[in-house]
């Protein structure tokens, strides 16, 4: 009975540790507790209303502008997991605007990838999407997270016909049987990552 629950607590506490140290924000991400941070929603309904309020967004890149003196991210919208990573979907509240004060090379942050960037609402801006006219809330990014792609690896075992024959049990290559991988990607721990100049 002792080592039942031995086992139990040690499976608690693992899986306690495992799942603090998957939800863990970025540093540089993190906020006081005490702070109220405006959700994408308010900004994009009111966003008069937002302006100079703090707010921790992210999203799918879908532009990147380098401007003289800044550089703007075009972000698709997805709300955010615990860990501040965006969670992708196949439905989004819109996308909205990233200035940073500095270059964002394109070829590092580029069409597809995620980000969460932390920052202070700005006044809203009218763009397009494709024809159609569109307001974006803003963000004065004072740091930018790129989130690596993850890879996916699934490892599957491919049978040989005689597996179910008893006798090739007993063959000594039987358990050397060729493996198949293979690697999805999916948009998800950390890169690099822009802070603002001071």
């Amino acid at each position: 009975m002792k080592k039942f629950n031995l086992k139990l607590t040690l499976t608690c506490l693992i899986s306690a540790i495992f799942i603090t140290g998957c939800s863990a924000v970025p540093k540089a991400l993190e906020v006081p507790e005490s702070t109220a941070l405006t959700n994408f929603s308010a900004a994009q309904n009111n966003a008069g209303n937002e302006q100079g309020n703090q707010a921790r967004w992210g999203g799918v890149i879908a532009k990147v502008t380098n401007n003289a003196k800044n550089s703007m991210l075009e972000i698709v919208h997805f709300p955010l997991k615990p860990s501040a990573r965006p969670k992708q979907g196949d439905e989004t509240q819109g996308r909205f605007r990233v200035y940073f004060s500095g270059l964002l090379d394109p070829i590092i942050y580029k069409e597809g990838r995620s980000i969460t960037a932390l920052g202070t609402v700005t006044s809203s801006e009218d763009g397009k999407i494709g024809e159609h006219e569109y307001n974006y809330p803003v963000l004065k990014a004072s740091y930018i997270h790129l989130w690596k792609d993850i890879q996916n690896v699934d490892v599957r075992i491919t049978q040989s016909p005689f597996w179910n024959t008893p006798s090739y049990w007993r063959h000594p290559h039987y358990s050397n049987q060729p493996r198949r991988v293979v690697i999805r990607n999916s948009s998800t721990s950390s890169s690099p990552s822009a802070k603002k100049k001071k």
